[in-house]
């Protein structure tokens, strides 16, 4: 069964979506996991069920400040690459950061560019943390907006330098 929650943060609305109660796409836009569903043809209608206990108690302690390890069932739809480049993400601890170009380093690839756009396909905001991926020179991007990646890197404590700020 299909379905999606929301989990009410203090940077607004965060939609989990789910089928067979794996996650398959996270964001702060409810419009991208409709256009997500549709693309992966999981369908249209998919109903709103409230979110079950163990994700929102996690999610609280997450935007409380607390580290967590979000040991969820996923259900990550991508190419080997993407999956690889998600993996690594994932890797990355609470409270740091890697560079577009270390993970593809970590991966035996020069392919920056590439890993860039795994990232920036990465369907579970937060769960794979793509927040903590940095360009060399700068903040990089973000699926919820620049804003919002600053917010969620101070959250976790990271302090950037100066040229990574903007």
């Amino acid at each position: 069964m299909q379905y999606y929650s929301t989990y009410h943060s203090p940077l607004g609305p965060f939609y989990l979506w789910f089928s067979d109660n794996q996650l398959f796409y996270a964001s702060f836009s409810r419009e991208g996991g409709e256009q997500f569903a549709s693309k992966n043809r999981l369908g249209t209608s998919i109903p709103q069920l409230p979110l079950p206990d163990t994700f929102a108690e996690d999610l609280s302690a997450y935007f409380q400040g607390r580290r967590v390890e979000f040991d969820w069932p996923l259900l990550l739809l991508g190419t080997p690459f993407q999956l690889q480049v998600w993996e690594q993400i994932r890797r990355i601890p609470h409270g740091s950061f890697s560079t577009y170009k270390q993970i593809a380093q970590k991966l035996g690839s020069r392919a920056y560019r590439a890993v860039g756009q795994a990232v920036g396909a990465n369907p579970v905001s937060i769960i794979v943390p793509c927040h903590r991926v940095l360009g060399t020179h700068g903040l990089g991007g973000y699926g919820g907006g620049l804003n919002v990646k600053r917010l969620l890197l101070e959250l976790e404590n990271v302090t950037l330098a100066p040229n990574l700020q903007a």
